[in-house]
């Protein structure tokens, strides 16, 4: 089957090519400074907030995962009013600044019945807060991804297999889950890419307090604030590298 001729042309490969040229000019700005540029950082200073980041990413995509797939799957499956409406309640974070989302966290948590949770866990300028942040920011991205994963499976593979007679927990990890299992893997690595890169919510909320609430993102910022150029090129690259690794993981199982 031959594909379609382009109606655009030259124009969209030269645009393709200016634009990818525009994008590899700027990472290796970024790689020459993060090798070349001036001072020597301990290795602690990259080291620490890497590995803050990571724990809190992952415990924060794990929750969101756990309790964002059910729901996931409610609304992929449920049509009618109160199914959009807690559909548009839940995107909401997709489209709201992350900084209103911290703020809206800090307030929720000084007011009943958020005080009670800070009273007993403590999130605020802590690594719990770190955590909290980055699972409502990411929350949103892992629910709207997973409902399109169930959306694009057939529901009447679960009648049928109803009818044989199989239960609804067999029918679950044999049937549905299976099913859905590459765009459930993609909300995985879009959620853990998401709550890795998150700044807004977490400065908001945790703060940036060296080897407890610092983490690449926030890193990044406040080495660029005290000048160390130098620092802040390495964790953005950082950054880049989880970001290549998601979207090639993206588009191994997206293409499943």
């Amino acid at each position: 089957m031959t594909r379609p001729a382009n109606p655009f042309g030259v124009a969209a490969a030269s645009s393709a090519l200016v634009l990818a040229a525009f994008v590899a000019l700027l990472l290796a700005n970024l790689g020459h400074l993060a090798l070349t540029g001036p001072g020597r950082q301990p290795a602690a200073a990259v080291l620490t907030p890497l590995g803050l980041s990571l724990a809190a990413a992952t415990l924060a995509t794990g929750l969101a995962f756990l309790l964002g797939v059910p729901a996931a799957y409610f609304l992929a499956r449920s049509s009618g009013g109160a199914a959009w409406f807690l559909g548009l309640v839940l995107d909401l974070p997709l489209v709201l600044s992350p900084i209103a989302i911290g703020t809206a966290l800090l307030l929720f948590l000084h007011k009943p019945p958020g005080s009670l949770l800070e009273q007993l866990f403590g999130f605020t300028f802590r690594f719990a807060g770190v955590v909290l942040a980055q699972f409502t920011v990411v929350l949103s991205v892992v629910v709207r991804t997973a409902t399109a994963a169930f959306s694009q499976t057939n529901p009447l593979w679960e009648r049928h297999a109803a009818l044989y007679g199989a239960s609804r927990p067999f029918i679950l990890r044999h049937v549905t889950l299976p099913a859905a299992k590459p765009g459930l893997l993609a909300a995985l690595a879009l959620g853990f890419g998401r709550a890795l890169g998150e700044f807004g919510a977490t400065v908001t909320l945790a703060g940036t307090i060296p080897g407890r609430t610092e983490t690449l993102a926030t890193g990044i910022s406040m080495a660029l604030a005290s000048g160390e150029l130098r620092l802040a090129a390495q964790l953005a690259w950082i950054l880049v590298a989880a970001a290549a690794v998601v979207l090639l993981l993206l588009r191994r199982w997206g293409g499943k």
